[in-house]
């Protein structure tokens, strides 16, 4: 495969002559398999050889890798070709860790709390049915009270105290702000009722923890006019396969009001294109949803399958088109699909996420005289409450019932 990569004789047989020749050899096929362009490739395996010559009968493995990027090139006085840039060595090390199936390092922390992590995780997965996003931020947050109060063994934490819990939260939480807060605290809470649950502390410490205040309803949500999402679909280029993609999803966002992990979480069997019906599993449940799909948004997912979407066994509707050619979309790549097109656009200072999109889609609906419960229905709220906030954008409606200001034109003193 290297004669794929490199023209010159001499190149290919300097790199087979490195003592780990034969691994780059392998390296340069998952490369080649993965869809890496060649000038990147040509990187990729020339700060692969730079690490095999540094190895020296070393180990390849994290430990090995850390040790190479972290002490050797900072102070790198090997012969050219060399490549010393930390982001190329890294990625491209990361690779090879991957295409021999490295095993990942131990996670920090002591045996106990890792095994404590996993039973968390396990019962948030199977018991809660919450997304792996909030499952990550929890586990986050409970990994951190425990190496606030040193947990090492089982029975200290039947010693936690009510003063412990609130002391922690206060400190953590006034660091951030209100609404982080009460993602911090109902984190918190969540585990210390696991811990209960399973009769590892001997109180409900939950009541412990302080409450943030932050009222809801409080603020207006940010949004953009119906052109300006328009502009936004338009930055997307049909005429090459990412920006048929990028059109595709953006649709979805724009007409329906999808989150970007409900792009993400779309899959080619749940697009019904006789019925003009998508179908998904929400991330925040177990339910199976069904959304109409305009002419507009199923005429761009059409010309993607059809044109544009690379063939892979990936299930997921939307790919990525960049190695690792034909990986699933992931949510921050749907965010960055957003950014690029806005920053294209000419929008990037107003659009700087995907819920200023989502926002926008709501607010027209409500201006154009859809109902609370509707937008509801259509944005997957689970409480009615949550799409009540765009009702304070409802200026139709509210210029009705606004009284007069005194002094003011047509007011009898």
């Amino acid at each position: 495969m290297l004669d794929q990569v490199f023209r010159r004789d001499s190149v290919r047989e300097r790199i087979l002559a490195n003592p780990i020749g034969s691994v780059l050899q392998r390296y340069a096929a998952f490369l080649i398999a993965r869809g890496h362009r060649n000038s990147p490739l040509r990187q990729y395996i020339l700060a692969a050889e730079h690490f095999g010559r540094w190895l020296r009968g070393r180990q390849i493995d994290h430990a090995s890798v850390e040790q190479f990027i972290s002490h050797h090139l900072p102070r790198c006085r090997c012969k050219t070709p060399a490549n010393c840039c930390v982001n190329t060595v890294r990625a491209s090390l990361n690779r090879l860790l991957e295409m021999l199936g490295a095993p990942l390092p131990a996670p920090a922390g002591t045996p106990l709390v890792n095994g404590l992590l996993g039973q968390y995780e396990h019962h948030l997965h199977q018991v809660c049915g919450l997304s792996n996003t909030t499952i990550g931020y929890r586990l986050r947050y409970a990994r951190e009270l425990l190496e606030r109060l040193r947990v090492r063994q089982a029975r200290q934490l039947r010693a936690c105290s009510p003063v412990w819990i609130a002391q922690y939260v206060s400190d953590a939480g006034g660091r951030c702000k209100p609404s982080s807060g009460q993602v911090l605290a109902s984190s918190i809470r969540s585990f210390l009722r696991f811990l209960l649950l399973h009769g590892m502390i001997r109180r409900d410490l939950a009541a412990a923890v302080p409450s943030f205040a932050n009222w809801r309803l409080a603020s207006l949500p940010r949004f953009v006019g119906r052109a300006e999402l328009e502009k936004l679909v338009a930055a997307a280029d049909d005429a090459t396969a990412i920006g048929r993609r990028d059109r595709a999803v953006l649709l979805c966002m724009t007409e329906l009001g999808m989150r970007a992990a409900d792009v993400a979480a779309l899959r080619q069997d749940g697009v019904a294109l006789a019925e003009n019906v998508l179908r998904l599993r929400s991330p925040k449940g177990r339910d199976q949803v069904q959304l109409p799909m305009t002419k507009r948004l199923a005429g761009a997912i059409r010309a993607y399958l059809k044109q544009g979407r690379p063939a892979c066994a990936t299930p997921s509707l939307f790919i990525t088109h960049r190695a690792p050619v034909g990986g699933s979309l992931k949510p921050i790549g749907i965010r960055g699909i957003v950014l690029r097109r806005a920053a294209l656009a000419g929008l990037g200072n107003r659009i700087r996420g995907t819920h200023v999109v989502r926002h926008s889609v709501a607010t027209h609906l409500i201006n154009a005289g859809a109902s609370i419960k509707q937008i509801a229905d259509l944005l997957g709220h689970r409480s009615i409450d949550t799409t009540a906030i765009y009702a304070k954008v409802d200026l139709a409606s509210l210029t009705q019932v606004a009284l007069p200001w005194p002094g003011g034109k047509g007011v009898t003193p």
